[in-house]
């Protein structure tokens, strides 16, 4: 074989390994998984068979609240009750409420307490788990106190993985709200808008938000999961103040009732009437938000132009009636724009 010969056959080859190795990184994505935000735990045929169908071995299940009570007190509230027995990977969610980590608390109780609590609720359904997700919209007023909870929290827990949700305002001005003392975190891509405003066109996910908060240059110093929302709901504004959440209606509901369609996505109540155990009263206005497909493909894009990647992608949430409207084949549309 001639030199010219041998030089061309290791071009060739060469340029037949890079291809393959493009072609693995081209098809490496994050693993899917699923939200379950729901205080009765007991899963459907047709959302065992989308498990299935997404490859989806993990379920993010909130197992309780933690609140401040009347006596000022930090409590959990809406406990977890397992009707079945989980077929999947379980990880424990805990919603806690900003107020709970203003002024003087003790952290070190809190997360000791907590931490009982989360263990007596797996224990009584052998539930194993090897992560703890906190979800906590911490502020300014917040934020020492909840950092040291995490920190805290992760010492007690020593073994397990402790990730926090983070919003995306605290990804755009990460150096004025802190990065939480954890190796993980979840950006929570959903909840993007002023709910309580009636001029909000969707405040559940939008592209246009998105963008205000990301771009190009956008990172975290920490590995990510990333939420993406499968949800709808009617917003209620009675004397133009938002009265109540209408969770799991759809378009179909409010047709066959006493509402009538204004303009755009917007409603109103005709007459008093029950729309899926929702009481409306005449005259109210109901904004129907949902996450489109559309919609979330178009955020998933911009996404996939920022700095920012993802370990794992997690929809919320499975609990929800018009979990039908997204198939398997959408889920992986999402999951091949995903980093």
């Amino acid at each position: 074989m001639t030199g010219r010969v041998r030089k061309t056959a290791l071009l060739i080859l060469l340029f037949l390994v890079g291809n393959l190795l493009n072609s693995c990184r081209q098809e490496t994505h994050p693993p899917l998984a699923f939200y379950y935000w729901k205080q009765s735990f007991q899963l459907n045929k047709s959302q065992k068979a989308l498990l299935k169908s997404c490859s989806a071995n993990k379920l993010y299940v909130k197992f309780f609240d933690v609140v401040v009570n009347e006596n000022n007190q930090a409590a959990p509230v809406s406990k977890i009750e397992f009707q079945d027995a989980p077929q999947t990977e379980i990880i424990p969610c805990i919603f806690i409420q900003n107020a709970v980590f203003i002024g003087d608390r003790d952290v070190d109780a809190l997360a000791k307490k907590m931490t009982e609590l989360i263990q007596r609720i797996a224990q009584k359904n052998s539930l194993t788990f090897q992560e703890i997700q906190i979800d906590c919209d911490w502020t300014a007023g917040s934020r020492d106190n909840y950092f040291e909870f995490l920190k805290t929290l992760q010492k007690q827990v020593s073994t397990l993985t402790i990730c926090c949700t983070v919003r995306l305002h605290q990804v755009k001005y990460q150096t004025k709200t802190g990065i939480p003392p954890v190796k993980k975190g979840l950006l929570m891509c959903y909840n993007m808008d002023d709910i309580d405003d009636f001029t909000t066109e969707n405040s559940i996910v939008s592209e246009k938000v998105l963008k205000e908060y990301v771009n190009k240059h956008s990172q975290y110093p920490f590995s990510l999961d990333l939420a993406l929302p499968v949800y709808q709901w009617g917003l209620v504004f009675r004397l133009g103040k938002l009265s109540l959440i209408a969770n799991d209606i759809n378009k179909t509901d409010l047709k066959k009732h006493h509402v009538q369609r204004i303009e755009g996505n917007i409603y109103r109540a005709t007459k008093n009437c029950f729309v899926k155990g929702t009481y409306l009263c005449k005259g109210d206005l109901i904004r129907f938000e949902q996450s489109s497909p559309e919609e979330l493909m178009k955020v998933s894009e911009a996404l996939s132009k920022t700095k920012l990647s993802f370990q794992q992608v997690i929809f919320y949430h499975l609990s929800q009636d018009n979990i039908n409207q997204y198939d398997a084949k959408f889920f992986s549309k999402i999951n091949a724009l995903i980093p």
